[in-house]
């Protein structure tokens, strides 16, 4: 007969699940990682722009104040009553005749130091002006520092097979000095590359944040702002004056500007860094050189230095780039505030002409307005820089 016994430890055993036989997870693929890389390096790079740029936004501001103090009307270069008053608005949106406003300020010969925009900036328009025109500013930014830091990397692995192959060439130099050079050239022309790219795409924002700096009225009666609706107002009066190319005025010179800007700035940065660990010793090899283009290396000679080391690079680099480029920012600058104006009454045909009339009549001080608050912003380039890379070794 069967026994119909029931057997508590014959249930649980056929009641329990079967033992797992699925497989390991599988690593992550390449393009897996590739992809969870970029998407680090992205937000890295748009936390360190929005707060670099936050932090020496009101520099930022003075420092345009005077680089285009003679694009206000006549009351805010002669000092009329003291008052730094808004640009006189016209029917197609645009600011009085730059012809007449440059020619009389220029006579005039009055320069507002820093401290005297400051001064006027908070009496007139109250702390929080300090930061006008500082959203596009932080969207700007993020997306620059996001995008041109991810471009970079990019464009590094595009270069890295054609300067590898490059090593293969007969030459005189030693296979050292010439790994070294190859490194620092992918520094130099990924950082230029990246920064055209990024240009065509975040220049209007860059063009909005030039316009809102300058609205310099005091939201009452007598002292109306000119974009009272911040950058839907910019967009919608150069629209409306201009079309869209009126968003990309200056973009010639900017274009040539931040590629020299962005080679100087972000592969000048690496440069400087690869070669203060050449200095220490540390010996670039082959495959060294090629892992150099991923994140994983850059965390790897990054954690290398120390943070005084990173920031007086980044110092050095800003300084250094923002000097040099500092006539092209004033070139474009001068002619994003001609959008919205009739050509006639425009002061500057292109930028060869707005050289040639500002070295003529303002001389080379005329490029340089504005330097001093400049180089005290460069803290906030080099900020963006160590801050990028704080940023990637955290995420």
């Amino acid at each position: 007969p069967r026994d119909h016994s029931f057997n508590m430890n014959d249930a649980s055993a056929s009641s329990s699940p079967p033992p797992s036989t699925a497989a390991p997870q599988a690593p992550p693929t390449t393009t897996q990682f590739k992809r969870k890389t970029a998407a680090k390096d992205c937000l890295a790079g748009a936390c360190a722009g929005c707060v670099s740029k936050t932090v020496v936004a009101p520099i930022e501001r003075v420092k345009l104040l005077m680089q285009l103090q003679f694009s206000l009307d006549k009351k805010s270069s002669d000092g009329n009553n003291g008052r730094m008053s808004a640009p006189v608005a016209t029917s197609s949106g645009g600011v009085s005749s730059l012809k007449a406003v440059s020619s009389d300020a220029v006579s005039v010969g009055t320069r507002l130091n820093a401290w005297e925009v400051a001064q006027r900036v908070y009496r007139e328009q109250g702390v929080l002006a300090f930061w006008r025109g500082n959203t596009p500013n932080v969207m700007t930014q993020a997306g620059t520092a996001a995008m041109n830091f991810l471009l970079m990397d990019a464009y590094k692995s595009a270069i890295s097979p054609l300067l590898l192959w490059s090593l293969s060439l007969p030459s005189d130099r030693s296979p050292e000095k010439r790994k070294k050079r190859r490194a620092l050239v992918s520094s130099f022309l990924s950082g230029g590359l990246a920064g055209g790219t990024v240009l065509t795409v975040l220049y209007p924002l860059v063009f909005a944040r030039t316009r809102l700096a300058m609205d310099v009225g005091r939201g009452t009666i007598d002292a109306p702002r000119k974009y009272p609706g911040g950058m839907r107002d910019v967009f919608k009066s150069i629209w409306k004056a201009d079309g869209w190319r009126g968003f990309y005025q200056g973009y010639g010179i900017a274009l040539a500007g931040v590629v020299v800007y962005r080679a100087l700035h972000l592969g000048g940065y690496d440069a400087v860094k690869t070669e203060i660990l050449h200095r220490r010793g540390h010996r670039v090899t082959p495959d060294n050189f090629r892992i150099q283009t991923s994140s994983d290396a850059s965390k790897q000679l990054t954690s290398d230095l120390t943070m005084g080391e990173r920031f007086l690079a980044a110092q050095f680099v800003s300084i250094t780039a923002g000097t040099a480029c500092y006539p092209i920012d004033s070139v474009r600058r001068r002619l994003m505030m001609q959008a919205g104006l009739p050509k006639e009454d425009r002061l500057y045909k292109n930028s060869f002409d707005c050289f040639r009339k500002v070295s003529s009549v303002e001389g080379i001080r005329g490029f340089y307005l504005g330097i001093g608050p400049n180089l005290i912003r460069s803290f906030g380039a080099a900020l963006l820089l160590v801050s990028y890379d704080v940023f990637k070794v955290m995420l």
